[in-house]
């Protein structure tokens, strides 16, 4: 068992941005649809077809993010590959693209010196080496409430493109269409941090790293501070246009035991019902684990502040905090996670 175990639930309110391309016909760039099906009371199910956020966009943010925290921390072990944010990994942690001189890990142990690799995975087929990642992150969808559903829609904005005369012979102007998205999301994000620079599928040790305790730290706190840009950024395709979001409520389990992963978001009551399951997994395994008392702490932020329950210690074991600055959660959630390594 490797703490810290991470778990995330939160809500983002976005408007006019562009989360995930389907594809492009012609000048047309479509915005990404998925199908949930939703049922009210005694109602028939009713099915919607919704803009979404894959979770895919979201790793690959995460990742983005990722980097940028860990090189401000001081973090040195990233290759350029992870620095510019390009999703080609199991190269070493040394790669470079000056002059192409990207060289391919021979083990697993060998690639997870790069940060990218350790903590977002990699295959490398030739090698027969691979690393999950340990970052597993959910679909971004419109909150499951009738009046979200209703009015979740997707809508297209005209661009236009100005063509040099270099290339086309003289200039001109290219209009293009690009969907856009305004809607509450939900998305969940779980973390398995603690097998940070620890090798899933060979028993061979990371070397080469000097401090591998304070390193594996590093890391960690990069991870969970690399959240606050990630749900501001709201994974958007950010070419176009900034995003325009603002986190609504973020419910963070921080525990020193493989809790099970918390209720999406997207669903109207997620807070209380992922406090009832982390509760009940921690009241069944305290008593036989060999942690200390109190090892599970769930951070709450909520603009509408009753959303959050109260604080406090339940079983002895688990710690409920309220934040009003979601901030403030974060850096103590990556401070407390950060030191529950083994």
């Amino acid at each position: 068992m490797y703490p810290p175990y991470v778990r995330l639930s939160a809500r983002v309110n976005v408007e006019v941005s562009v989360l995930t391309g389907s594809g492009t016909i012609g000048n047309y760039n479509a915005h990404a649809m998925a199908t949930v099906i939703f049922k009210k009371d005694s109602d028939p199910p009713r099915v919607y077809e919704i803009p979404v956020i894959t979770g895919n966009a979201l790793k690959h943010w995460h990742s983005i993010y990722l980097a940028e925290t860990y090189e401000a921390l001081g973090g040195r072990y990233l290759n350029d590959l992870c620095k510019r944010g390009i999703g080609a990994r199991g190269y070493t942690v040394d790669s470079t693209l000056v002059d192409n001189k990207l060289k391919v890990a021979e083990s697993e142990a060998d690639a997870i010196k790069d940060l990218c690799n350790d903590i977002h995975g990699f295959l490398n087929p030739d090698q027969q080496i691979k690393r999950d990642s340990l970052v597993k992150v959910s679909f971004g969808v419109p909150v499951l409430e009738e009046e979200i559903l209703e009015a979740a829609s997707k809508y297209s904005v005209i661009h236009n493109r100005v063509i040099p005369k270099e290339v086309s012979g003289k200039v001109e102007m290219m209009i293009f269409k690009q969907e856009y998205s305004s809607i509450l999301y939900g998305l969940s994000i779980s973390m398995n941090l603690g097998m940070t620079l620890r090798p899933m599928y060979s028993g061979r040790e990371v070397s080469g790293i000097q401090n591998l305790d304070y390193e594996r730290k590093l890391r960690i706190k990069a991870s969970i501070l690399a959240l606050l840009p990630l749900l501001l950024g709201s994974a958007s395709k950010q070419a176009r246009a900034l995003p325009i979001s603002r986190v609504e409520e973020t419910l963070l389990v921080v525990s020193q035991l493989p809790v099970p992963n918390i209720v999406h978001a997207s669903y109207p009551d997620y807070i209380e019902r992922s406090i009832e399951l982390v509760r009940g997994y921690v009241s069944g395994v305290s008593g036989e684990s060999k942690v200390s008392n109190l090892n599970t702490y769930i951070y709450c932020y909520s603009r509408a502040e009753a959303r959050c329950p109260k604080e406090g210690i339940m079983d002895n074991a688990i710690q409920i905090k309220r934040f009003n600055d979601l901030g403030m959660l974060i850096r103590e959630a990556a401070d407390i996670a950060s030191n529950m390594i083994k």
